[in-house]
């Protein structure tokens, strides 16, 4: 079978398949989410093609596809491809499965994001039980399963048992030692400083978050979401603090790469833009120039 693609370039789907796959690792490696949600479309489409709607490569890449779309807030869309590979996924390994796990893993993150709490909780604790009973709770997906079920917590008041189980997590990561989890101690270094910063326990909070942003930059660039992300958790540590200067320079970087990242229509930018307008306007009352 041809595809007929731009400038005139004739292509197989294997060959099509490649192409985007590459094209897919670059996005990801740069988070560029929409360039994901734009290449992730087609790529979906050819593993139907190549391996059939009932495979689990087709399951594989419809938990893929979900997770894009959860990351640039097409909810219906992430909820509606993460169910749907739950069930392929359920029906080729059995619900026991880790990948199973995993799925449910990330229907309970969309829940969180879309405020419903219960059932986030509900898809986390399964999730883990999974893992606990195919993996054992030294393994990475239980310690990061334990940092998302401390997340609801933090969302549901549960402060201190949040805050147990981000130390819990942080202190199985480092004990790991391995470098491609980084990210994750990263990670867990800003869920600590949350729950910390939740109960006003403000001593060390900003060291969590430097240190967060320094493993950002040092594995990803300073040109990535996460880099963004990191920035903008310091800069609302400093509007807490009210330091507002150090805010503002802070949103301002975060805005800038959401700018880039998301565009200026995305909900990202929108944030950003009123986060550092804030912090502007805090900034200038503070030194007396309004």
């Amino acid at each position: 079978m041809l595809i007929k693609i731009q400038e005139g370039i004739i292509l197989t789907v294997q060959e099509e398949y490649q192409a985007l796959q590459e094209k897919i690792a670059d996005c990801d490696h740069r988070g560029d989410y929409i360039g994901l949600a734009r290449y992730m479309e087609r790529f979906l489409e050819l593993t139907g093609v190549l391996y059939g709607k009932e495979s689990s490569q087709y399951a594989t890449t419809l938990n893929d596809y979900g997770g894009i779309h959860r990351d640039i807030g097409n909810n219906e869309k992430a909820e509606q491809a993460f169910l749907q590979a739950a069930e392929l996924i359920g029906n080729l390994l059995g619900t026991s499965h880790p990948d199973y796990g995993s799925v449910l893993n990330n229907l309970a993150g969309l829940y969180r994001l879309m405020k419903q709490y219960d059932k986030a909780e509900q898809y986390f604790q399964r999730a883990l039980k999974i893992y606990e009973e195919t993996l054992g709770k030294q393994h990475f997906l239980y310690i990061s399963g334990m940092n998302n079920l401390g997340l609801v917590y933090q969302d549901q008041g549960r402060f201190a048992e949040a805050e147990e189980l981000h130390e819990r997590s942080l202190v199985l990561l480092e004990e790991a030692n391995d470098n491609p989890i980084a990210i994750a101690i990263a990670t867990t270094l800003t869920n600590l400083a949350s729950a910390r910063r939740q109960q006003h326990k403000l001593e060390g909070v900003v060291s969590l978050l430097e240190r967060a942003l320094h493993i950002y930059e040092e594995q990803l660039g300073r040109n990535h979401s996460l880099y963004a992300y990191g920035m903008n958790n310091l800069a609302s540590y400093y509007m807490t603090t009210g330091e507002y200067e150090k805010a503002k320079l802070y949103y301002q970087g975060a805005l800038e790469l959401c700018k880039m990242l998301f565009g200026e229509e995305s909900r990202n930018y929108e944030i950003s833009l009123r986060n550092y307008q804030l912090a502007s306007r805090k900034a200038a009352e503070q030194g007396g120039t309004v």
